[in-house]
């Protein structure tokens, strides 16, 4: 049987192995409705404020983790990427924000669960250079330039490092996710019919010519040259003409690639490829393709006419 220490671990940081011994050590065979609604408001709790609030307690982690496992079975049934995505970071900031009020011992043993490989230096700690660019966030804070590197390691403070392991967290909790609807209790997939969405809003623009049929694209499902549309006219529009994060343009682009794998679901588009996307298109400056040429290259896979404007079937 778990330890209480071990309880208090787990409900902290669910995604982790000996979380995944504790969860397999407790009676769930039978579906306690009260966890499955606690498991629907944590949910709810992510898609609406973008993170899942950690809070210190001295009773109730075992609620606590049992709501981590049914949240991500409601997350499942819904079958969006992007959803699945803006759950994954909230449990991250959550486990990030304990973290930061954790013992250096706990914060390495996190690390290592997540394969990361982290050591403390007096009262600091040292990462190497080929994970800390594998896990940093997209923040010219987080550059190498503006790194205390030695010996192939970048040295972080402990709130830095929080803030790498978010991302490696981050994947963490995506990983098998989605689960598989046979797989779950049939209670569960009714309440997930119930839970709250986040509103989605994709404003149109009125500046500039040439721009309309973008937003106009991404509210119709297209079913080939996907990849080619997310990197060289979604990507480039939503970080640097929309403004958007690099995360919440993944975001809406994962809502869109969703939309259309309902009229074709062959496609090899990933979470990771559209970030690296969206990245790459931040950090080079990159501009979305122009309507010309976009018909050019794209008109055998997408119908334009559908998309112009006024304005822009005369620019046509």
């Amino acid at each position: 049987m778990y330890t209480s220490q071990q309880l208090d671990f787990a409900s902290k940081y669910p995604f982790t192995e000996e979380a995944r011994q504790v969860i397999r050590e407790m009676d769930m065979k039978t579906v306690d409705m009260r966890h499955v609604t606690m498991g629907k408001a944590r949910l709810e709790e992510a898609f609406q404020n973008g993170k899942i609030e950690y809070r210190e307690m001295n009773y109730g982690k075992a609620d606590q983790l049992i709501s981590y496992v049914y949240a991500r079975m409601l997350v499942s049934v819904l079958k969006n990427t992007g959803l699945i995505m803006k759950y994954s970071a909230a449990e991250a900031r959550r486990a990030a924000a304990a973290l930061e009020m954790d013992s250096p011992e706990t914060v390495l043993k996190v690390a290592g669960s997540l394969g990361v490989d982290v050591q403390k230096k007096d009262r600091s700690f040292s990462i190497s250079f080929v994970q800390y660019l594998s896990n940093t966030p997209a923040n010219q804070e987080f550059g190498l330039v503006n790194q205390n590197l030695s010996g192939g390691m970048v040295m972080l403070d402990s709130h830095s490092l929080t803030r790498v392991l978010e991302a490696a967290i981050t994947r963490a909790v995506e990983r098998g996710l989605p689960i598989k609807t046979s797989e779950m209790p049939k209670a569960v997939v009714d309440v997930a019919r119930s839970v709250k969405l986040p509103v989605v809003k994709m404003e149109f623009v009125s500046s500039g010519r040439g721009i309309g049929w973008i937003d106009r694209l991404m509210s119709m499902a297209i079913s080939d040259a996907r990849h080619r549309t997310v990197n060289i006219i979604l990507a480039p529009y939503l970080v640097n003409v929309k403004g958007l994060s690099v995360e919440r343009a993944a975001e809406v682009i994962s809502n869109y690639i969703a939309l259309c794998r309902k009229v074709n679901p062959d496609t090899k588009i990933t979470d990771r490829y559209i970030r690296y996307q969206c990245e790459y298109a931040k950090s080079h400056g990159i501009r979305p393709m122009s309507l010309k040429r976009a018909r050019t290259e794209l008109g055998g896979s997408i119908d334009f006419n559908l998309l112009l404007g006024e304005e822009e079937r005369e620019e046509a």
